[in-house]
Order: structure tokens, then sequence, then C-alpha cells
């Protein structure tokens, strides 16, 4: 090979690999993948997740799909704070981002001054049923539930449901039983009980 196409050789292998870093940027097999993932498409990803914040859950057993999400903190008396209206899923910002180890504690309204919830029909959510949670880094964690109890205001089990957990957990909170019309709340909680089973990316 003579001088001249040695050194055209070499300068297109030099081209090549600029073109490699600066394309690559450290980026793996997944983030191509994840690039070329057309619109609607998913693409299985590890888990557990990274943090990130809730945006939107779906629950077909229950006839829930909804983008309304808000971040629950606690009120004066250390209780969960609630949505400020029906429709909307709050997740409680100390428990776990969905997909992350620990559970995943995400509250709605059976009803709100004569308007139907977001959980209205968590009750009769069946054992099986998948819930899942879309994620502000446009991954959606997918989570099946294991049960649905029902629980006395004074008996509530806050250990079960917000106490850690070795993997990746899902709580679903609402109330139930009859409507105490001088405290104004129900005199029940009814909690499903979940884990995640997959997640993935949508294009």
């Amino acid at each position: 090979m003579s001088g001249r196409l040695v050194a055209f050789v070499l300068a297109l292998l030099a081209v090549g690999v600029l073109v490699a870093a600066v394309g690559g940027g450290g980026g793996g097999p997944e983030e191509t993948r994840t690039a070329a993932l057309a619109p609607g498409e998913r693409a299985p990803v590890p888990v557990p997740l990274p943090e990130a914040d809730v945006t939107g859950v779906d629950a077909p057993s229950i006839g829930l799909s909804t983008e309304e999400t808000t971040d629950l903190g606690r009120n004066a008396d250390d209780s969960l704070e609630v949505p400020r209206d029906a429709g909307t899923v709050g997740w409680y910002e100390e428990s776990a981002s969905p997909g992350a180890v620990g559970p995943t504690v995400l509250a709605a309204h059976v009803n709100l001054d004569g308007e139907q919830g977001a959980f209205f029909r968590l009750a009769r959510m069946p054992a099986g049923a998948t819930v899942e949670v879309h994620r502000d880094d446009d991954t959606t964690a997918v989570f099946v539930i294991d049960r649905v109890e029902r629980y006395a205001k004074y008996t509530f089990p806050t250990e079960a449901v917000y106490g850690p957990t070795p993997d990746s957990q899902l709580r679903l909170i609402t109330c139930g039983g009859v409507f105490d019309p001088a405290a104004r709340t129900y005199e029940e909680n009814v909690v499903a009980f979940g884990h995640l089973t997959a997640a993935y990316r949508s294009g």
C-alpha cells in the first residue's frame, strides 16, 4: 500500500472515531434503541427505576385513565393530605417513586361533594389487575394488584402501607364504608396492595 493510500485510510479512521465520539456521548445500546422508538412503541427497561415524578395513572379494571396528578405531603397532625379535587390522583412525595425500591403510595377520593372520585371503584379492584404509573422521564412502572383490604379508620395499617419493602410495591388508598355527615368523613379506608412486574419506555 502506498504512503498516500495509508495516509488516506488513517484519515478515514480518525473521522470515524470522531463521529463515534460526538454521536455516542457515552450512550450504550439502550440509548440507541430508545432514540429509534416510534411513537407509541414500547421498550422494556431494567428495574428498579431511578427517582421521577408521577404524570399519570392507568387502571383499566376500575375505568381509570388520568394525567391529573399532584404531589401530596402531610397535614399538621401527620395524616396524609388529599387531592383538592375529585378526579386527581395524588402521589405521597415521601414515598418511593413508582418503580423504585419501596412502596409507592397513591391516594384519591372515592367521592367529593357528590362528584365521583378517581378511586370510586377501588374497593372492587380484583386481584391480578394491572396498574400502570407513568413518570416524567417517559418511563412507566407496571404493577399487579395482590389484594384489596378495608380497614376502620382507627385500625389503619400504617406500617404495612408506608413501611419499607425490599422491592418496588404499590399502595392505592381511598375512603370507604359509611359516610359520617357529622364528621364529614368515611368510616373506613380502602387499600390496594400491589407489586412491580415490569417497566417500559414509550416512544
